[in-house]
């Protein structure tokens, strides 16, 4: 199942605890190695890593750290660079606004400020994890960021800037329970695991490498130029450019991705483009559009876990749909000719 990594805090000297979600039912977990234990110190997993992972659930699970699986094998797929943009876009539930809002408000708060659950709590949220967008900037100081009179202890793997502006992406744990010598309850603090921003993809360029280069049979080997023909009008393949081996991965399909196992399979990305190159060159097309957006992310929730019903609308539904689309060509992009007089 492809994993996108998260976060990674460091544990201790010589450990890291990796959050990650998975990319078919978008369910919070944490990478244990094989023993039970957080990922080594020089572990490969980094945050915005996509790996195929097979993994199980782990046998030690206390309310609400539900996440916890061990790592059976993994296999790097690709590094996601727009973040932030990603996480957004895949329809997973993110706390807006006040400090308040975090953890559907089941926190508690001490006089200093800090975020807790207690162990006498009736009700436990079901993740120990989750995203949030502050309304105010967070400052940093000692440690911890501060939002009017809440603290929120820092635990990124990277250096803390000194102010996280309002409207950030940012990613919240709770820690694992904890009661000291001669308190009354066990206690589970609120934590800042990361922040989130899109990044440059990185431009690589390689180096041809010629050896023996026989210059007299290289420009022999180089065809000459046919003539130009000025007064011929000019094709379709010489003013268009298409590259049909990229994969259009904005935005979400949630029913197709549900029903085809992963947000890049290529029926999946052939929607996509039927949705950018069709659908949204027509007003109706982009309320449709909008309708989709509005009520397929509950759809998908609800038909998530029925494998023989996501087969069945693959099957009978999607396939033949983009079966039509494909021969219309309504994936494609629409160009016009062009014809230049004398």
């Amino acid at each position: 199942m492809e994993v996108l990594i998260l976060s990674k805090t460091k544990y201790g000297q010589s450990q890291y605890c990796i959050g990650g979600i998975t990319l078919i039912d978008f369910k919070f977990i944490r990478l244990l190695n094989s023993g039970g234990y957080y990922q080594p110190i020089d572990t490969e997993l980094n945050i915005g890593d996509i790996w195929d992972i097979t993994f199980s659930p782990s046998t030690n699970i206390k309310a609400p750290h539900n996440e916890d699986v061990i790592v059976n094998s993994k296999t790097f797929v690709k590094h996601i660079y727009d973040l932030k943009t990603y996480i957004k876009s895949i329809g997973i539930k993110i706390w807006k606004g006040s400090v308040y809002n975090i953890f559907d408000g089941h926190l508690k708060w001490t006089g200093s400020g800090s975020g807790y659950l207690s162990e006498n709590q009736l009700n436990l949220p079901d993740n120990s994890v989750g995203f949030w967008i502050p309304d105010e900037d967070l400052i940093y100081d000692n440690g911890y960021y501060y939002i009017g009179n809440k603290k929120l202890n820092y635990k990124g793997a990277t250096n803390p800037k000194p102010t996280i502006p309002k409207d950030s992406l940012v990613r919240l744990s709770l820690a694992k329970w904890w009661c000291p010598d001669g308190f009354y309850e066990s206690r589970c603090y609120l934590q800042l695991s990361g922040v989130y921003q899109d990044k440059p993809k990185p431009i690589t360029v390689e180096k041809p490498i010629v050896k023996n280069l026989d210059i007299e049979n290289l420009l022999k080997s180089i065809e000459k130029p046919k003539p130009i023909n000025y007064n011929a009008p000019l094709s379709r393949s010489t003013y268009t450019s298409t590259n049909t081996n990229s994969k259009n991965t904005s935005g979400g399909c949630y029913i197709a991705t549900v029903c085809y196992g992963s947000y890049y399979a290529n029926e999946v990305c052939d929607f996509r483009d039927f949705r950018d190159n069709t659908l949204n060159n027509y007003s109706l097309g982009k309320k449709f559009i909008k309708l989709y957006y509005r009520y397929s992310p509950a759809v998908s929730d609800k038909i998530k876990p029925y494998k023989n019903l996501n087969k069945s609308i693959r099957v009978l539904i999607l396939s033949p749909l983009l079966k039509i689309i494909k021969i219309l060509k309504l994936n494609k992009k629409k160009h016009h000719n062009i014809v230049y007089k004398k």
